[in-house]
């Protein structure tokens, strides 16, 4: 009887040829220190190869064989590609406790491994950087909120706590030195890899971010205070969704502490850079038009879905700020995108009544805040998922409630040169003592947002100089030469078809 001689093939002979050179070329390049191929493998080609071969399933495990052999069993190369592994699972399929935990586990591997010395990141993308810690904060925020849902401590493990967090990104921002050398510029205290900076740069901007999810907005504005937003080389350029991102938590943390006119400037930074990029079609590291004198960029690996969400509920936050404070003077293309987007909400609250306004407010609101989480929940608790938000909701409102009066008394300040105080009051249906206040909390808020109105109280009357806008004409122009190419080009795209 003939031996039955067996087929021995190697661990990878299930991965496709270019799923195997996608691990090859990154593991290669990684030790090698190339950063730019390395960035366009990441930011690329795994995004192509995802599209292909990975749409509803996992990648191929960091722990199966098939992986090992292609990178020589490199500890490094596999610990990093875990949070790559882990980071598609989250955002493509429904990841178990069990994944959560071990997701975790690898991210404890990373962390520990940084700030102990045993894993020395010597070359990384600027991206990858940034979505370590910014996936280390969203999965946190996620199993804060399944956390929130089940009802007894027995069903959930102690991991992706409020206090672990916060105290690994808080030792990234520190070992990093990252805090003295942006606000000294000093170069003794830079550590010996330009990407530990990176890396502390980026946590300091997430755990600005996760104070921001559990409503601490005071905190998340005082770590970002090293940072000067108004330099154009700072690193958060280096990364779109990280320029995204920043700005809209930035924006959102002003607004809940009642500065307004700080919010529409955040706002505004990213809508208007993220529409001109979908309005020139820019792929690729080369925008000239950039406010921020940097090519921004659409990543591919970066999420496309979550970019433009961020920058749709910045602009209704913008709608929102600019009712709360009226007079904002906003370039005319954000009140174009306002009109579109949210055209019949924002009309329905200008004239609408105080109920009709709440509502209104109220769902916009929910609809472009983030999604909070509570900090820590009591073990016997019921189902406190919606708890977050309905407290955040509530602090809005008592700032809706401050504002409330400012719109209806800046439109008859508008109607008028002087108006006395006493026929001010009649129309308001109040007494001269509060439409007084009215008016002094009103200019307060029009000279932070630049208004066009400007007036001044002496004797209880009121005596307005309105002043006229400036005419901005270079944006309508650049509108609609960017609408006339679209067009040039579907006639062409037809003509080739025919």
């Amino acid at each position: 009887m003939t031996d039955f001689v067996r087929d021995e093939k190697p661990a990878d002979f299930l991965l496709p040829d270019s799923v195997k050179g996608w691990f090859s070329q990154m593991y290669t390049h990684m030790i090698a220190g190339n950063v730019e191929e390395m960035d366009r493998l990441y930011d690329k080609e795994f995004a192509a190869l995802t599209a292909s071969y990975f749409k509803q399933s996992p990648w191929p495990e960091p722990d199966g064989d098939a992986v090992i052999s292609l990178v020589d069993e490199d500890p490094v190369f596999l610990t990093l590609y875990a949070q790559i592994y882990y980071r598609h699972m989250f955002s493509k399929l429904q990841p178990t406790l069990e994944f959560n935990h071990a997701s975790w586990d690898n991210y404890v591997a990373i962390f520990d491994g940084i700030l102990d010395g045993s894993l020395v990141l010597d070359a990384m993308p600027s991206q990858w950087l940034f979505d370590i810690v910014g996936e280390f904060v969203y999965q946190y925020q996620s199993f804060c909120q399944y956390r929130a849902k089940v009802k007894t401590e027995t069903e959930v493990p102690s991991i992706w706590t409020t206090k672990a967090v916060h105290s690994y990104l808080h030792r990234l921002v520190k070992v990093s030195n990252i805090k003295s050398i942006l606000v000294n510029g000093d170069i003794d205290a830079s550590p010996s890899s330009t990407t530990l900076k990176e890396l502390g740069y980026f946590a300091l901007i997430c755990l600005s971010r996760a104070h921001v999810l559990i409503g601490d907005y005071f905190t998340a504005l005082q770590l970002l205070t090293p940072i000067d937003f108004s330099k154009r080389d700072q690193i958060y350029l280096n990364s779109y969704s990280c320029h995204v991102s920043v700005f809209y938590h930035l924006g959102f943390a002003q607004l809940m502490l009642g500065d307004l006119a700080s919010a529409v400037r955040s706002f505004v930074k990213i809508i208007l850079q993220v529409h001109r990029n979908r309005t020139f079609g820019i792929s690729d590291p080369v925008s000239e038009s950039s406010d921020s004198g940097v090519g921004a960029y659409y990543s591919k690996f970066a999420d496309y879905d979550q970019v433009n969400k961020l920058t749709e509920k910045a602009l209704a936050l913008v709608g929102i700020a600019t009712y709360l404070a009226p007079g904002n003077n906003v370039e005319d293309q954000v009140h174009s995108l306002l009109r579109e987007k949210f055209g019949d909400k924002l009309a329905a609250i200008q004239k609408g009544y105080c109920q009709i306004n709440t509502q209104v407010l109220t769902e916009l609101f929910a609809s472009s805040a983030p999604k909070f989480i509570l900090a820590s929940v009591a073990a016997d608790a019921e189902d406190v998922s919606k708890d977050a938000l309905a407290f955040q909701t509530k602090l809005f409102l008592d700032l809706v409630q401050v504002h409330s009066s400012l719109p209806a008394l800046r439109s008859y300040i508008k109607l008028y040169r002087s108006i006395d105080a006493a026929k001010l009051a009649r129309f308001r249906s109040t007494d001269v003592a509060a439409v007084v206040a009215e008016a002094m909390h009103l200019k307060v808020v029009a000279d932070k947002v630049n208004s066009d109105v400007h007036f001044y109280l002496t004797n209880d009357l009121i005596k307005i100089d309105e002043q006229k806008r400036e005419q901005r004409n270079g944006q309508y122009f650049l509108s609609q030469i960017a609408k006339l190419q679209r067009v040039v080009d579907t006639c062409h795209a037809q003509t080739h078809v025919l």
